[in-house]
């Protein structure tokens, strides 16, 4: 976790993990991050939330600014070096067009083919800008209305919302990511082939699509989102949303060659993502192809940028008018002011720069991606990583990229107001993190986010839960920036509610109880420590029991149960994290198969080891044959792994069948 102007923890605790494991590893491993740092599997990946969680979570990176392309290049060359990355597609942009296009490093490391302007890579979830263009040419059409409940556009579609009557879901909640939807279950990610059909992902788990909390009230990041509007795109028009994106968006924007299936035509073009320096990543397939199957090249997808830039200006293509991309840049489902990083349609801000930017990022195994322009300053940039084990590469190449685009520029200057200390002592108090991304690990994410608020000279200071934090200084109506970005990227406001809540990035906090807050976090911890504990001390027991017998002296009846067990449950629970390990290594949390069924019968072993510790502490406290001395250790550790198993059991966790979740 990086101190800075949005300290979101998720990001320290997941920003090193795939994307496959991002939610998978629940408490168990989660919790024990709190005690030493989170188990990292061999292969890492950051997706396209954490990447803009990393873009608010640290103040921006300053490097000196390349004068030449020759000297980008050279720069980019020594990062990519450095961080065992294999290659990166750029692109720099103007208002008169793609300035430069290319590559530095290599397409393939096996055959040395280069990235150049025209190599493809898996843009991910900049697909969704592309959806969003052409959702909102058919509302400029009267084809579609981004307000009209979905139960009516798409009664094909399971969706539960318990707030129907008064808040419908709409296809705005869905590609602003404020439905209250879980993001893609286990059983969603892969398919089998390329081009999956909406009808067919929406289809495979409904659950996903269960609405949280009131829609409109707070966003989460929701990939079926932009599957429910691939769908919609079909249903107004009567063709493939593939064909529809192809013909009515990327062709007019300049796009030859950008698709969303893999074809032979291209086949060479094609870069190899990496999860690691030398281990190439599988090309897998995606249920949710409208929110992240397109395949680009970086002069491609320059052109979206340079699209942004003179929005239709210049005989540009008049893809939708300006009222459209302004709705696009906008977000209106919500009831407050966000931060300048608010979600649009496809499209949210980013302050991490200097100067205030939009665009989006994207992350699928072995490809990172991400596109900027700055409206204030007429230039934007493209980036697109064959790897996914470096953020520092991510970070680097792009304040790069913004340093040449702005060399020997003056800059606006960002947004600044004098604190005001009626405001900072309104706000000052604790707000706990109310936005999982997936339900299934929410409660973890709820016992160790949570933010404290205070005064600060020239602002306030916000603390993490978990320690760490940042001094922001005041833009206005709320809003705070770490003094080195461009703009605002937290804002304490109220919601409809009237409760006091924080947001940014893509996080919502409310107002809670910090002394709960630490209570539970502490008790968590404690309980960590002695199930882990356990093993060790029933180790310590039978050497020194051995001793005993040696020297002649007896074991009490039901001595070695009194340790054993609680023993047993530590060593189940420090099983769990290998098991997790070696599933996503594999990406076998899918089906079911034999490393799924073995996490999941791990979690019950946990579970019966559990209860026998309790019932063997029962018995040798009635039956006081164990000294008193020799029973504290592991009658503390056996109620830990038992209050543990019951904190699991309550959160749905023992017994977890991810094949099926």
């Amino acid at each position: 976790m990086h101190h800075a102007s949005l300290p979101t923890p998720d990001l320290r605790a997941r920003q090193a993990r795939r994307r496959s494991l991002a939610f998978l590893l629940f408490v168990l491993v989660a919790l024990a991050a709190t005690l030493g740092g989170p188990v990292e599997p061999a292969v890492k990946l950051l997706d396209e939330s954490q990447l803009v969680h990393a873009t608010t979570a640290a103040p921006p990176v300053e490097v000196a600014a390349p004068m030449t392309i020759e000297q980008l290049r050279a720069r980019v060359a020594a990062v990519l070096e450095r961080e065992g990355v294999p290659g990166v597609g750029l692109a720099v942009v103007d208002r008169d067009g793609v300035r430069w296009a290319g590559g530095v490093g290599l397409a393939d490391r096996d055959s040395g083919k280069p990235v150049t302007a025209d190599t493809q890579f898996r843009v991910a979830s900049i697909t969704k800008s592309f959806v969003a263009l052409g959702v909102m040419r058919l509302v400029e059409q009267g084809r579609l209305d981004l307000d009209r409940p979905l139960r009516e556009l798409m009664p094909d579609v399971a969706l539960a919302n318990d707030w129907d009557a008064t808040s419908p879901i709409t296809l705005a909640h869905a590609l602003e990511h404020t439905a209250g939807f879980d993001d893609m279950r286990f059983n969603e990610y892969w398919s089998p082939d390329d081009g999956a059909v909406p009808r067919d992902a929406l289809g495979i788990n409904p659950r996903s699509r269960v609405a949280r909390w009131r829609p409109g009230s707070r966003l989460s990041y929701s990939n079926p989102g932009y599957t429910i509007a691939g769908h919609a795109i079909e249903l107004a028009t009567g063709e493939s949303y593939e064909s529809f994106i192809e013909r009515e968006i990327l062709r007019p924007l300049g796009m030859p060659t950008a698709r969303f299936r893999r074809s032979p035509e291209y086949a060479d073009r094609l870069a190899t993502g990496y999860d690691s320096p030398d281990q190439p990543a599988s090309f897998r397939p995606i249920w949710h192809a409208p929110a992240g199957a397109l395949l680009a090249s970086p002069r491609e997808l320059g052109e979206l940028v340079h699209f942004w830039l003179h929005c239709g200006d210049r005989g540009g293509p008049a893809i939708v008018g300006p009222e459209a991309l302004a709705r696009i840049e906008r977000t209106e489902t919500l009831p407050y002011l966000g931060p300048d990083t608010n979600y649009g349609l496809g499209n949210y801000g980013d302050v991490s720069h200097s100067a205030r930017s939009r665009g989006h990022d994207g992350g699928l195994p072995g490809f990172l991606s991400a596109y900027r322009y700055f409206p204030e300053l007429g230039v934007g940039y493209v980036m697109l990583l064959n790897s996914t084990h470096s953020l520092q590469a991510y970070l680097e190449i792009r304040a790069l990229l913004f340093a040449y685009l702005t060399g020997g520029r003056d800059l606006p200057p960002p947004p600044s107001r004098e604190p005001d200390p009626a405001e900072v002592a309104a706000i000052t108090g604790y707000y706990g993190y109310e936005s999982p991304r997936m339900q299934l690990l929410g409660f973890v994410e709820r016992a160790m986010i949570g933010i404290s608020v205070s005064p600060a000279p020239g602002g306030i200071a916000l603390e993490l839960l978990t320690g760490g934090g940042a001094a922001l200084v005041p833009t206005g109506d709320g809003g705070y920036r770490h003094w080195r970005e461009g703009g605002t990227s937290v804002r304490l406001t109220k919601n409809d509610d009237g409760r006091r809540i924080l947001v940014g990035g893509m996080t919502y906090f409310e107002e809670h109880s910090y002394a709960w807050a630490k209570t539970r976090l502490f008790a968590l911890t404690a309980a960590l420590l002695l199930i882990q504990l356990a093993p060790a001390w029933a180790l310590l027991w039978a050497l020194l029991a051995g001793i005993r017998r040696v020297r002649g002296r007896s074991i009490a009846a039901g001595e070695f149960a009194l340790h054993a067990w609680p023993a047993a449950a530590g060593l189940a629970w420090a099983l769990l994290p290998l098991l997790f390990v070696h599933m996503a290594r594999a990406e076998a949390y899918t089906t079911a198969n034999p490393l799924s069924i073995a996490l999941c019968a791990c979690t019950l072993l946990f579970a019966a080891c559990s209860a026998a510790a309790v019932a063997e502490v029962v018995r040798a406290s009635v039956a006081r044959t164990v000294p008193l001395s020799l029973r504290l250790v592991p009658t503390a550790a056996a109620l830990a792994s038992f209050g543990m198993t019951l904190y699991l059991l309550f959160h749905g966790i023992i017994g977890l069948r991810v094949w099926a979740w």
